[in-house]
């Protein structure tokens, strides 16, 4: 079975650097930053919450291991991927910013732990998250939410999102390419 790598490495500080150049967001209250091994234990929980009903089944041990490596390799293979959102120092949840497989643009998810929630950490996050895929100027910019999960839906519906048809099932918001100002 695959599983996060616990031994000592000595390439440690390669991975520290390398996560050092990637792009750090800072809001208020959160940092976004590139995903670490220790940040695994809060993804795996996440995905085995009842809101994780939303993601699809449940994965196995191997498979959340290999999602979460996949979105961490995101930002070497592709200059896109996870940030681990944290508050005080503490992950609290993702924020999903670039491409999977069948994705038809560059996405935006968010996962927030429950003892997070309602507390405007994932607008807080998203919003964060959506500038810097806004400055990357993308042709697209999409979320994909499951039509039972009304929460996402009024997430994406404040972040500016609008419906733009489904895509295997998920409903599809596209979001303006450009911050709209409140005149």
């Amino acid at each position: 079975m695959i599983t996060p790598v616990t031994l000592p490495c000595p390439g440690a500080p390669i991975a520290a650097a390398a996560r050092a150049a990637l792009p750090i967001l800072v809001t208020e209250r959160l940092v976004l930053r590139a995903p670490e091994l220790d940040d695994f234990n809060l993804f795996a929980r996440l995905f085995r919450l009842p809101s994780a009903k939303y993601m699809g089944a449940v994965p196995d041990a191997g498979t959340l291991w290999a999602q979460f490596t996949n979105y961490a390799a995101g930002w070497v293979l592709r200059g896109d991927g996870m940030f681990t959102v944290t508050q005080n120092e503490t992950p609290v949840g993702f924020v999903f910013a670039g491409v999977e497989p069948g994705d038809q643009a560059i996405e935006l998810g968010f996962f927030i732990a429950p003892e997070a929630q309602r507390q405007g950490i994932a607008l807080e996050a998203a919003e964060a998250a959506l500038a810097h895929l806004r400055g990357l100027g993308p042709d697209k910019i999409v979320s994909y939410v499951a039509p039972e999960n009304t929460a996402s839906q009024a997430l994406v519906g404040k972040l500016g999102g609008v419906s733009d048809g489904t895509l295997d099932g998920a409903m599809v918001f596209s979001y303006p390419l450009r911050q709209e100002r409140d005149q």
